[in-house]
């Protein structure tokens, strides 16, 4: 299984911004399993690639990142709006 997908933020700085948060959560996947994330200006390519085992954790995996990055966004507003 593969799965690929771009994320577009409003500027270069809010996608380094996401980037920097994700960048620890590149480690420790399950075995069969590896994750290969790439910053260009402001858009983030996620890749994830499974070689073995169960779909629903490969579904899970995908859903972990996009709701990581929401809430690196949601962090960054919140921040701003202070």
């Amino acid at each position: 299984m593969k799965a690929e997908f771009t994320l577009s933020f409003r500027d270069a700085q809010a996608a380094e911004a996401v980037y920097r948060s994700l960048e620890p959560d590149n480690i420790g996947f399950p075995k069969g399993m590896s994750f290969e994330s790439k910053r260009s200006g402001s858009r983030m390519t996620f890749t994830i690639v499974s070689s073995e085992g169960d779909p629903l954790s490969f579904m899970s995996t995908l859903d972990d990142i996009i709701e990581s990055a929401r809430l690196s966004l949601d962090t960054l507003q919140q921040l701003e709006d202070e």
